[in-house]
């Protein structure tokens, strides 16, 4: 089975050696099992490659240094093709080169299975593959790739999304898991179960939520709702209602939410939501108040709604968080 791995100039390191490592030492793995299997049926090992669109020489991101094994045009075929993350797509200068997007477009056609890891899934998005397909990319990233294809269904809270032949992965160390998912889907639950203890990675982790920040967005030119983003940053924790933010704005409430969506991007509820349990967040990584004092300090008086705002915020409870970031 030949895998091939596709870095831009820029890429971070890790999106290309994580992912080579862990085939490497899944190939291994499966050399010994197939050792062992009596059966005729016996896993194809994967022959995995790095590829770059023009110079084999690859500058990474830190000023280290890569050399590919070959340009992506000496490769007509391949089975899996792995794109790796680009960095962050706002400091990228240049449009993705028309040759790259069409030389993806034609190992999806010719029947490659395509993977984005990270920020790879801007790429594979300006191929127009993923039009209308599932997709997820690094959580920081979500407003940006919004706005750049809105026609692709982003499920930014998913660690992998798979729509046909098109997967894409999470945020940076994400990549361990999408590897992992290729391993089982080709190799079987039993490699993939000792390479990730190997690694160290869990084989369930599904979302990124917990490990999302919510960023709200400052950039638009409202006067009245950046003073009343200003008023929620201070006053959150109190108790008021829309309308009341409303008045702080100057505004009726239909007009104040009306606003307040367009300017963020953001139902007003919503945003309201996502600063307290940021607010939450903070106590619970820094403190052993009670998951009760948690509630009240982040303007909750029901604990039980609390629990459940903060789980569908972060896909855990305020105990499995703490226990996971706490003791700073």
């Amino acid at each position: 089975m030949r895998v091939t791995l596709l870095a831009l100039q820029g890429c971070p390191l890790s999106s290309v050696s994580g992912p080579l490592e862990i085939l490497a030492y899944a190939n291994g793995v499966l050399s010994k099992t197939n050792t062992k299997t009596k059966t005729k049926e016996k896993a194809e090992a994967m022959t995995v490659e790095v590829v770059t669109e023009q110079d084999i020489q690859i500058d990474c991101l830190g000023g280290l240094k890569l050399t590919a094994h070959r340009t992506m045009n000496e490769v007509l075929t391949t089975d899996v093709l792995i794109v790796a993350a680009i960095g962050h797509p706002a400091l990228r200068q240049k449009p993705f080169d028309e040759n790259t997007l069409a030389w993806i477009r034609a190992q999806y056609q010719a029947g490659a299975q395509i993977v984005s890891l990270c920020t790879g899934a801007f790429l594979l998005a300006a191929t127009g593959l993923l039009d209308g397909k599932k997709a997820t990319t690094h959580w920081a990233c979500e407003r940006l790739f919004r706005d750049r294809f809105p026609n692709v269904q982003l499920q930014h809270e998913q660690m992998i999304t798979q729509d046909g032949a098109l997967m894409c992965s999470g945020g940076a160390s994400a990549y361990q898991d999408m590897t992992l998912f290729l391993i089982r889907k080709y190799y079987g639950d039993a490699v993939a179960h000792q390479c990730a203890k190997a690694v160290l990675v869990d084989l369930d982790r599904h979302t990124q939520l917990q490990y999302a920040h919510f960023n709200p967005s400052r950039q638009h030119q409202d006067k009245a709702v950046h003073h009343a983003q200003d008023w929620l940053q201070q006053h959150a924790s109190e108790h008021f209602t829309v309308a009341d933010l409303a008045c702080q704005a100057n505004l009726s409430e239909r007009q104040f939410k009306r606003r307040f969506k367009q300017a963020t991007g953001e139902s007003t509820l919503a945003y309201i939501q996502a600063v307290r349990v940021e607010m939450a967040k903070v106590v619970l990584e820094t403190t052993n108040t009670t998951i009760e004092r948690v509630a009240v300090s982040s303007g909750y008086e029901d604990v039980r709604f609390f629990r459940q705002i903060f789980k569908r915020h972060t896909g855990v409870s305020p105990t499995e968080y703490r226990a996971k970031f706490g003791g700073r």
